[in-house]
């Protein structure tokens, strides 16, 4: 059973590619957000802003790792 745990799967490269292709516009947004935060201030940052930063980055993790992000489970 331990060694099913030790094999996981990860995403094919041309999912990968797709992945990065569709999140590019979010890296323009994770650079307004960190341009308001440095120049503007923290109070001008939108929620949609954060939102959408997060998921750029979620996406941009399965893109170069090549596996899902998880949530370790408690014990």
């Amino acid at each position: 059973m331990d060694e099913d745990k030790s094999h996981k799967q990860t995403i094919p490269a041309n999912v990968r590619v797709l992945i990065a292709l569709v999140a590019s516009p979010t890296l323009m947004v994770i650079g307004m957000l960190i341009y308001t935060i440095l120049f503007i201030g923290w109070k001008n940052v939108s929620i949609s802003m954060i939102i959408f930063s997060t998921l750029g980055l979620i996406c941009y993790y399965i893109v170069f790792t090549g596996k899902l992000p998880r949530i370790p489970k408690q014990k």
